[in-house]
C-alpha cells in the first residue's frame, strides 16, 4: 500500500517547492513601497494545498511584474507568507491548524488571509477565528461543506470577514447529475452501479448523487463501500458486471483509485466511469495507469485546468502555469487560488484602501471576469457556480482520451465528445 501511494505521488510530480522558493520571486515592484502582507495556510502535504500553493504563486509574480496593487495613488507589493497547516496529514488536530493560521496573524502580520486550511472541519473553525482577530479571509481551497454557507449566512455580520471563492460539494454534485442525465438521454443507460471511499464526505456525497439519480429515472443496481486506500476492487467490479450496469459512478479521492480503474480495464467492465476520483484528476494518471484509464470521466473542479476557451483568461492562465511549473494545472485549487490573489487587487483597488470594512464592501461587490468565467458572491459570501461564464464560474467535467484530458462538460467549455470504451455497447 506504501509502495503505490509512492509510486502514485512521484508520477503526480507534485513535490513541494522550498520555503524560500515560495516566497522569493516575486518580481521588482517599488520595493520602497510598504508591501500589502497575503497570509497562506497551506496544507502542504496534500496535492489540492500543493495546487493552491503554485497558483498563489504565479498569481503573486504577475501582479507585482505587472507593478503590484494600486492603493489609492500607491502602488505595493504583495507579499505571500506561506505556513504549512498539514490538515490534510493523519492524526493533525485542528488546534494546530488554527495555530499556524495564528501565527500568520500576530507574527507574520498578515493584512488578509488567502488559501486554505483543506479540510472542512478546519475551515469551519477557522471562520471564528477570522471574525476574532476583524481579518479578510479569502477561502481559495478546499472548506467545500455547505455547512460554511450555513455558518457564514447564520451570523453574517459576525462572520462578515470570510468570503469563500473555492468550490462546493453541493455544485459538483449538481453537475455530476447534469452530466448523468445528459448521458441517459445521449447513450439511452439507465442503470447505475455507485462505488465511494468510506469516508463521511464520499458517503454523503453518494446519497445525495443517488436519491437524485433515481428521481431522474436511473436505476441504482449495486453500491460498494471499500476503506481509503484499498488496493483490489475486484470483487466489487465483478459485481458490477454481473448487475448490467451502464455507469459505474465513482466518489473517492484517495491514490489508490487508479488501482481501481486499471483493474475497471483489465476485467472489461462494460459500465462507463464517472464521478470525483481524485487520481483521474492528475496528469500523470495516464502514465500511472499504462493508459488503461482510458475513457474515465471525471471532475476537476475549475475550468481552466484544461485547454478551453471559456474566457480570455482561461488559455493565458492555462500557458502561464504550464510555463512556470513545468506541468499542466491539476485541479482544484489550482484555478481558485490563483484567481483569488486577483480577486483581492481588484477589491483593493476598488476600495482604494487595505481598510478591513471598505475591503468586505467591495469584495461583495466583485464582478470580476476570469479563468473560470466571471467571479461574483452571493448573499452568504459563496462563490457563484453556474453555466454561464458571463454571470458565474464554471466547473470541469473531463474524459481522459489518447492521453488527455478532455473536457466534456460543461457546454460552455466543451473540447470534444464522450467516447465509449470498446467493450461496453450503446443500448
Amino acid at each position: 500500500m506504501k509502495k503505490t501511494r509512492r509510486e502514485f505521488l512521484k508520477t503526480l510530480g507534485a513535490t513541494a517547492v522550498g520555503a524560500g522558493a515560495m516566497i522569493s520571486g516575486m518580481g521588482v515592484v517599488h520595493p520602497q513601497a510598504k508591501p500589502i502582507v497575503v497570509g497562506a495556510p497551506v496544507p502542504r502535504a496534500s496535492a489540492y494545498g500543493q495546487n493552491g500553493e503554485r497558483g498563489m504563486i504565479l498569481a503573486a509574480e504577475e501582479i507585482n511584474a505587472a507593478g503590484g496593487v494600486k492603493v489609492g495613488n500607491t502602488m505595493r507589493p504583495l507579499k505571500l507568507e506561506i505556513i504549512d497547516t498539514r490538515d490534510e496529514e493523519p492524526g493533525v488536530p485542528t488546534s494546530e491548524v488554527l495555530l499556524a493560521i495564528e501565527k500568520l496573524i500576530l507574527q507574520k502580520k498578515s493584512d488578509v488571509i488567502v488559501g486554505g486550511p483543506c479540510m472542512s472541519e478546519c475551515g469551519l473553525a477557522a471562520i471564528d477565528l477570522y471574525a476574532k482577530y476583524k481579518i479578510v479571509d479569502i477561502v481559495s481551497i478546499g472548506c467545500y461543506t455547505p455547512g460554511w454557507d450555513k455558518k457564514v449566512g447564520s451570523d453574517l455580520n459576525k462572520y462578515k470577514y470570510s468570503f469563500r471563492e473555492s468550490g462546493s460539494v453541493a455544485w459538483y454534485i449538481k453537475e455530476g447529475v447534469d452530466l448523468l442525465r445528459q448521458i441517459k438521454e445521449k447513450f439511452g443507460f439507465t442503470k447505475m452501479f455507485i462505488s465511494i471511499d468510506d469516508s463521511a464526505m464520499c458517503r454523503a456525497a453518494a446519497e445525495i448523487v443517488k436519491n437524485l439519480a433515481v428521481k431522474d429515472g436511473w436505476e441504482v443496481v449495486g453500491f460498494d463501500k471499500h476503506p481509503i486506500a484499498s488496493t483490489d476492487y475486484s470483487v466489487a467490479l465483478g459485481d458490477c458486471k454481473k448487475s448490467g450496469a451502464q455507469v459505474l459512478f465513482i466518489w473517492a479521492y484517495s491514490p489508490e483509485t487508479s488501482i481501481l480503474l486499471r483493474q475497471w480495464a483489465d476485467m472489461e467492465i462494460p459500465a462507463l466511469p464517472i464521478g470525483f476520483i481524485g487520481a483521474a484528476e492528475d496528469p500523470g494518471f495516464w502514465e500511472a495507469t499504462k493508459g488503461k484509464g482510458a475513457y474515465t470521466i471525471v471532475t476537476l473542479s475549475e475550468t481552466g485546468c484544461t485547454p478551453s476557451n471559456v474566457t480570455p483568461w482561461t488559455m493565458k492562465y492555462y500557458n502561464a502555469f504550464q510555463k512556470r511549473w513545468k506541468v499542466p494545472p491539476r485541479s482544484t485549487g489550482c484555478v481558485s487560488a490563483y484567481e483569488a490573489l486577483y480577486v483581492l487587487k481588484d477589491a483593493i483597488e476598488r476600495a482604494r484602501s487595505t481598510e478591513t470594512d471598505a475591503l468586505i464592501a467591495a469584495l461583495e461587490k466583485t464582478n470580476l471576469p476570469a479563468v473560470r468565467g466571471t467571479i461574483r458572491f452571493n448573499e452568504n459570501h459563496q462563490i457563484v457556480y453556474g453555466y454561464d461564464p458571463k454571470t458565474s464560474v464554471l466547473g470541469n467535467w473531463v474524459q481522459w482520451q489518447d492521453g488527455q484530458r478532455i473536457t466534456i462538460f460543461p457546454q460552455a467549455a466543451v473540447m470534444g465528445a464522450i467516447k465509449m470504451p470498446p467493450w461496453l455497447k450503446k443500448s
